[in-house]
């Protein structure tokens, strides 16, 4: 079985990697060295091995809000750089519907879209991935999608998240977010 890791610089996308390779799947990971999130995903990743699992961990939204102002309003949000990877994401699970509707899709967001009233200082991050998460959203009917909020990590809880993540990918669980915090419970 193949497993793609989608933003793999991160401690937590390492310990991922780890799990697959652990359990035996072949990795492939990818990120800004070696993908450009401004174009088609197909053209970029037709000539790789069809992958299982797919994990995705691009952070784009600390590079898409610019703001020195202490109101936190959308207009600080740099659209065009960001709608780039919210292209890239669409994209990318119209692609991997065409060639293995049984990949299971974990992508990690942030649980900020649960309760955006107790954090209106950075409402802008808030609306970043609420829009991410609606993508994932639009293809779960077609692919096994989720997304894991990994709350209060550190290079401490990474192996631990990762183990918890490896095995919710393994289980495909349902559209929703999965707090890693809590052990994987669906918020």
């Amino acid at each position: 079985m193949t497993a793609w890791v989608i933003g793999s610089s991160s401690v937590y996308s390492q310990a991922v990697s780890k799990q697959f390779e652990l359990a035996g799947h072949s990795v492939t990971q990818m990120g800004r060295a070696n993908l450009q999130y401004g174009a088609t995903p197909r053209a970029q990743l037709e000539r790789r091995e069809t992958p299982d699992f797919v994990f995705i961990n691009i952070n784009a939204e600390d590079t898409a809000y610019h703001s020195t102002d202490k109101r936190a309003l959308p207009s600080h949000i740099d659209w065009c750089s960001y709608s780039r990877v919210l292209d890239f994401k669409h994209l990318l699970y119209e692609y991997l519907y065409e060639i293995n509707r049984e990949v299971s899709v974990c992508e990690v967001t942030s649980s900020i879209t649960q309760w955006p009233y107790k954090f209106p200082n950075i409402m802008p991050y808030s609306i970043m991935r609420s829009a991410s998460q609606t993508i994932g959203a639009t293809h779960s009917d077609k692919l096994n999608i989720f997304s894991v909020c990994p709350n209060g990590i550190s290079d401490e809880l990474s192996q631990q998240y990762a183990e918890l993540t490896y095995n919710l990918m393994r289980n495909k669980p349902e559209w929703g977010i999965y707090n890693l915090a809590s052990g994987g419970e669906r918020i």
